[in-house]
């Protein structure tokens, strides 16, 4: 008999968590094929090489948490689970107070683990933390479903929420996790953040960033894992179209005219680009809310790129409130060089729309005085080298009527084709833990569809009896 091939059209995040899902539900029965059309994998998840250092320096830092446990599976499976530093606690920096800590209890059950860490926050004040505590009660309460068409802007005024404090307590949290504003933000997508990555279990708010550049992460490592699963990996691949005979699968034609037969097809590619995809293939009728798909709003974020003759903070990063900047990463791995001629910063601005209008050196401008004010000791460091990276198209706007039309996987039109990306209904906003989930339920899809068992993504972090008590589903 012979196996059934199945061919994955983008090699980011969600195509590798596809290509890797698939390989264990028939290794011996279905051959995968994983097309990217760039030169390596890994999607928005890259890196460049920087001229001044030759060191490899990742475009926007990326981080994960303790909560995204599909995403650290597939790096457990593939021997991968040594490449993240993993952080229990957190700095916050506020121009004019003390650092303040974020630090979990280690003894408390969850959720009153999180019980005195409002307090620890010294920037804020006495009504702001009487204010969060009791927003959050109300969010422990409220489920999700109910929150799905309001703002969380709206719903934090509701909760009678002052604009200092959400300035200066939720938007630190929500913009860096959500990629957008309040006022944008759909508040179901707040509350994902808020009590799956923070309250609901211990460890769920641990920060994991990687020791090595993505694109060795997740365009060689991770790649040289599935791939020695037998998975076919394709770079420099351009797939024109889908081809179907009165609506039965063909296989797909790549850009250079080759013809690569298919039993079933998953796309994994962005919301933006799926248009082109399904428009030459002829069948865009099977994803509904195809339309307003393509106008899905993007929020950019930016990274700030910083190299000065010496270093000036200890920790490996830091939360940054009262300013554009927001965090702050020290270099996260290690230099080429034994001896650094350079130390590198990178300072992340997610939700950028607000500074568009200014110049790069306008922003870097601002950012390096933050920075002083923050770390004194900056103020002595020489900057030698500077580069700003600005992604338009880094996540989807999570608002309430973009999460009322992310499709699911399943094209009930076509059994034979799935949707796979973070744009997906998978429950979380853009994040690398979303993209992983939505490439296992493609993948689950396909392996049905062929008659294989389905593929369910890890629930998470399990809940103790307190946490089901006191957190509605």
């Amino acid at each position: 008999m012979s196996r059934k091939h199945v061919v994955i059209i983008g090699a980011g995040l969600a195509g590798l968590s596809a290509a890797e899902t698939l390989s264990r539900v028939a290794p011996n029965a279905i051959k995968v094929t994983l097309l990217e059309a760039k030169r390596t994998a890994g999607g928005r998840a890259g890196s460049f090489t920087d001229t001044h250092t030759g060191d490899a320096v990742d475009y926007c830092q990326h981080v994960a948490m303790g909560c995204c446990t599909n995403l650290l599976g597939l790096l457990s499976r593939s021997g991968l689970d040594h490449i993240m530093n993993r952080y229990e606690r957190l700095q916050f920096y506020h121009p004019g107070f003390p650092v303040s800590e974020f630090s979990p209890s280690r003894f408390l059950p969850a959720p009153l683990h999180l019980a005195k860490v409002i307090g620890q926050q010294r920037y804020l004040s006495g009504s702001s933390r009487k204010e969060i505590r009791s927003a959050m009660k109300q969010l422990f309460r409220t489920p999700t479903k109910r929150l799905q068409s309001v703002t969380a802007l709206h719903w934090l005024e509701q909760q009678k929420q002052s604009s200092d404090t959400i300035r200066d307590f939720w938007s630190v949290i929500l913009v860096s996790a959500l990629g957008d504003a309040c006022d944008h933000a759909s508040m179901a997508s707040a509350r994902k953040v808020l009590i799956d990555g923070f309250a609901a279990a211990k460890g769920a708010s641990d920060v994991l960033v990687p020791r090595r550049p993505l694109s060795e992460l997740f365009g060689c490592d991770l790649v040289h894992a599935i791939k020695t699963t037998g998975v076919h990996f394709r770079s420099q691949c351009v797939v024109k179209r889908i081809i179907a005979d009165r609506s039965q699968l063909v296989g797909v034609e790549t850009r250079s005219g080759e013809l690569i037969h298919a039993d079933a097809v998953i796309s994994a590619v962005p919301w933006h680009a799926i248009g082109r995809l399904v428009d030459a293939s002829g069948i865009s009728e099977a994803i509904p809310n195809l339309d307003p798909i393509r106008s899905i709003p993007a929020s950019p974020i930016t990274g700030i790129h910083l190299w000065f003759d010496r270093p000036f903070m200890k920790n490996a990063h830091a939360v940054l409130v009262g300013g554009v900047a927001q965090w702050v990463f020290r270099q996260p791995f290690q230099s080429n060089r034994d001896d650094p001629i350079s130390h590198y910063h990178q300072v992340v601005i997610s939700g950028s729309h607000p500074i568009s209008h200014l110049s790069k050196d306008e922003i870097v401008d601002q950012v390096i005085e933050e920075l002083r004010v923050h770390f004194p000791i900056a103020k002595q460091a020489r900057l030698e080298n500077a580069r700003m990276v600005t992604d338009p198209l880094s996540v989807f706007s999570v608002r309430p009527e973009v999460e009322a039309i992310r499709p699911s996987s399943r094209c009930d039109p076509l059994p034979w084709f799935s949707l796979a990306g973070d744009w997906t209904a998978t429950g979380w906003p853009s994040t690398m833990e979303g993209a992983v989930i939505s490439g296992i339920q493609a993948a689950s899809n396909a392996a049905q569809y062929l008659g294989f068992a389905a593929v369910e993504p890890d629930h998470g972090l399990p809940k103790n009896w307190l946490a089901r008590m006191l957190i509605v589903d």
